[in-house]
């Protein structure tokens, strides 16, 4: 008996200095009855992902198949980050041990380019799909160590639509939304980083003497509840000049939601529509 109740006592003891946690109980009493030499204060967990997506017309999708090129670990122990796992594949598993008691992981899933880590955001240079879910988990040694994920997309998507005759001298698309999102915050899923910045897309020479084919998406991060923003549209030549243009008052975003904008450049092709796209989960579209 005094031989067990040191077992426990040191069990307790190694349990408080991995994870900075007090309520032991369950755990110490556990180790009495095992051999303390197979007794661990953590236990190494497989996560899996299966790339579900909300409202999404394709409701299972594997991370590789939706592009991923990151894919993030955010440990989190009393409202205290206290490891992170990153994997710059993107996809596949994620291996990680985890000290026993209660812990919220959160994972962020993204294909955009440049991402920069400052706890607890991500911001990125350019924005794409992104997918988040944060997951409470009461770690003890029966729980499965096979553990799936289903991540959640909240990304939002800008998509520009010129109905015009591409001519020649077309270089380029400018949208300036008045507000934009280029960052998450890990635990929240909400978007961060708002800024007002210019992005380009270059128009494809092939595309010259066409009609109703040119069309280029913008994605950014978005509040869990949405905003509205004005978007200034442009369409430039290879200068910088400005060929076509159009302002758009308050257009609607939100997580999951293609916002559709189409119309004509050149002022003869009438008003822009904006709308919400229902397959992503909202289009919102807009004609000008």
């Amino acid at each position: 008996m005094k031989k067990m109740m040191t077992c426990a006592l040191s069990a307790a003891l190694l349990l408080t200095v991995s994870c900075g946690k007090s309520d032991v109980e369950d755990d110490a009493s556990l180790a009495v009855s095992m051999d303390f030499e197979d007794w661990k204060p953590s236990k190494t967990f497989t996560f899996s992902f299966d790339g579900t997506v909300t409202g999404c017309a394709r409701t299972r999708a594997t991370l590789a198949e939706l592009g991923v090129t990151d894919l993030w670990l955010f440990d989190y122990v009393d409202g205290q980050m206290v490891q992170t796992v990153h994997k710059a594949d993107g996809f596949g598993d994620v291996t990680a041990s985890l000290c026993y008691g209660a812990h919220t992981l959160c994972f962020v899933a993204s294909r955009g380019s440049e991402p920069t880590v400052d706890v607890p955001d991500i911001s990125w240079a350019k924005p794409s799909d992104t997918f988040w879910a944060a997951v409470p988990m009461d770690v003890r040694p029966s729980t499965p160590a096979s553990q799936a994920v289903t991540l959640r997309r909240v990304a939002t998507r800008l998509r520009v639509s010129v109905s015009d005759e591409i001519t020649a001298d077309m270089r380029r698309i400018d949208v300036e939304p008045a507000l934009w999102y280029y960052g998450i915050d890990v635990r929240t899923g909400d978007g961060t980083d708002a800024r007002r910045q210019v992005r380009t897309v270059d128009i494809p020479a092939s595309y010259a003497g066409t009609r109703g084919q040119l069309t280029a998406s913008f994605f950014g991060l978005s509040p869990s509840d949405g905003w509205q923003t004005d978007v200034h549209v442009r369409v430039t030549d290879a200068d910088g000049a400005v060929i076509g243009s159009v302002s758009l008052p308050s257009v609607r975003f939100g997580q999951n939601m293609t916002t559709a904008c189409s119309g004509g450049m050149l002022g003869t092709q009438g008003g822009f529509t904006v709308a919400a796209d229902d397959v992503w989960l909202d289009e919102n579209v807009v004609e000008w």
